[in-house]
């Protein structure tokens, strides 16, 4: 399958309906537009990376290596400190299930939780 040039997405985006037909200049690198005024538009076939402007991939790359050396917004230790009280609400809760299941069963017996099970969709 063949991936549209840069160009003609750009120039779609600016003239839309008004392109009469797009033209490759292979030497220039980019798309030539003819519109229905009789005027000319282009635009280059090259993602411009300018100074200062990262790539996404460059962007994850240098916050990798920032936050690995221990140099990012948030520091390795206060991951950790979010990981642990992450885990230990999850635990919190699942034993919170645990019992509001139990109670149920208590209550009700098998049947109560066969019709939850029902109402889950589990069959």
């Amino acid at each position: 399958m063949a991936t549209i040039p840069l160009g003609e997405d750009i120039l779609l985006a600016r003239h839309g309906a008004n392109i009469v037909k797009l033209r490759q200049d292979r030497k220039n690198r980019e798309t030539i537009a003819f519109l229905r005024d009789g005027q000319t538009d282009s635009a280059s076939n090259l993602l411009a990376v300018s100074a200062g402007v990262l790539t996404p991939a460059a962007s994850f790359s240098q916050g990798a290596a920032k936050y690995l050396n221990d140099e990012a917004e948030v520091s390795r230790g206060e991951v950790r400190s979010l990981i642990k009280i992450s885990l230990g609400f999850s635990a919190v809760m699942g034993i919170v299930f645990g019992g509001l299941v139990l109670a149920l069963y208590k209550v009700g017996g098998n049947e109560a939780l066969q019709s939850l099970a029902y109402m889950g969709g589990v069959q």
